[in-house]
């Protein structure tokens, strides 16, 4: 039992135990449980949902006096003419789903802004060697390295190898690696393609549809018959006689005489269907742990948790949508806004370095809390001690402080020097009443100054 158990366990590197063959069935079957069954459906869509939400925002670190708003609400309509946080929803679908997602930075003319850039998606299967030489080192399916492991170009197929124009032309676009997005989850060193997040448990799905065809089978077995006619004498003992499974139509709101030494009684389902639930439980409970994400976010059901539990089973699950932000950042954010920078510097004529874009982060939508009270009295404490300041503050609600205080001070129709000012009483002024003390100068003077 313990040898069949083992008998897949293999010694292969990465790339070997991750090889197109493997990929390639790997993909077909999380695709095919994500297209039928609801939970899974559900789940990777939850989580796309959360990874990107609204998306990402711009903000710049240059500390040049307008030019940062400037670049940010260029930035802005130029993600919003590209429809990119779109993109980026189905970047994190197909990253769960098929293990990785790629995309390619293209000249679109028909971009409506004056940066043609656009970024075109392309599936896992796209990204494929189809004639690559045996055994060539620094070469995987789909992927040329330099010596240093860095990708030098992609092999992208100009067709679905499903689609209907598969037999046209199959031959692979070499495509520098700088042009291309490319993001999954780097689990083992020395890996360069992903497989499905829930590859570990998708037969899990398999098992709930049993279980539930089972109790379903139960049921109506059991409905299906009226009543059985029950005896345990024999026709020597003077019970009527009665032809096995024969079958007698009831009318409704009869009464009648049973045969003699016979009793009526109804067939119950012995199949233990109050565990049903229990069992689906912990079937979804298992599907989603490998997102670490929690039962109530999985199956949309919290009707067993309070706050409490509810926000402590979150605090895993936001931990790895930070990570996995932050490996958008790193793989697809910063190299599309590098390509971008380049273009935009051109054609707007900033005065700036193009292959060298200013410091700048990505604000992405904050977390959701279910006690908005609570986190605001949470916020107010962690302002008063010195915790946290308004850039952070803003920052982890996805928004830009600088942008927000123009717009805070054009409501209330005061200076952002003035708004500056009523932030930092109504943040740190004592609760008690009263202001902040005046800065005090550091130079004091000499000793008989001060005495006068």
């Amino acid at each position: 039992m313990d040898e069949n158990y083992w008998a897949n366990a293999d010694s292969l590197d990465a790339d070997s135990a991750n090889s197109i063959a493997v990929r390639e069935k790997l993909v077909k079957r999380s695709r095919y449980e994500v297209a039928n069954n609801g939970f899974a459906d559900g789940m990777v869509q939850t989580h796309a949902n959360y990874l990107v939400g609204t998306g990402p925002n711009l903000r710049m670190q240059s500390n040049i006096e307008g030019f940062d708003q400037a670049v940010e609400i260029t930035w802005r309509r130029w993600a919003k003419a590209v429809h990119l946080r779109r993109k980026l929803w189905a970047m994190a679908h197909a990253r769960v789903q098929d293990g990785e997602s790629f995309g390619v930075v293209r000249e679109n003319a028909k971009v409506r802004h004056r940066v043609k850039m656009d970024v075109v998606l392309f599936e896992t299967e796209q990204c494929q060697s189809p004639y690559m030489p045996f055994a060539t080192e620094g070469y995987i399916d789909g992927i040329r390295f330099d010596d240093f492991g860095n990708p030098v170009w992609y092999d992208v197929l100009p067709y679905h190898p499903g689609s209907e124009w598969n037999g046209y032309n199959q031959q692979p676009e070499k495509v520098p690696a700088k042009w291309i997005l490319h993001w999954f989850t780097l689990r083992r060193p020395g890996a360069h393609r992903g497989v499905p997040e829930f590859r570990s448990t998708l037969n899990t799905g398999a098992a709930s549809r049993r279980w539930r065809e089972a109790t379903i089978a139960s049921a109506e077995t059991a409905a299906s018959y009226s009543a059985l006619l029950k005896t345990l004498m024999t026709p020597d003992d003077g019970a009527d006689a009665a032809q096995p499974f024969s079958e007698i139509e009831i009318t409704k709101g009869m009464m009648a005489a049973l045969p003699m030494g016979w009793d009526l009684q109804q067939l119950r389902a012995e199949h233990p269907n109050a565990q049903y639930e229990a069992f689906l439980r912990s079937q979804i409970n298992e599907q989603a742990r490998p997102k670490n994400m929690p039962y109530n976010l999985a199956a949309c059901d919290s009707s067993s948790y309070n706050y409490a539990s509810g926000r402590l089973d979150h605090q895993t699950y936001f931990g790895t949508l930070d990570i996995e932000r932050s490996d958008a950042d790193d793989l697809v954010l910063d190299p599309l806004f590098d390509r971008w920078w380049e273009l935009a510097v051109a054609e707007y004529g900033w005065n700036a370095d193009p292959n060298d874009p200013p410091d700048h982060v990505w604000d992405w939508p904050r977390h959701p809390v279910a006690d908005i009270q609570a986190e605001a009295n949470a916020t107010d404490t962690r302002l008063r001690n010195g915790m946290a300041c308004p850039t952070q503050i803003y920052a982890e609600a996805g928004m830009d402080f600088e942008d927000q205080l123009v717009t805070m001070a054009n409501d209330y129709g005061v200076t952002p020097d003035q708004m500056r000012t009523i932030l930092l009483q109504a943040c740190l002024a004592p609760k008690s009443g009263g202001t902040l003390p005046a800065t005090q100068d550091t130079d004091t003077g000499t000793d008989d100054e001060q005495a006068e």
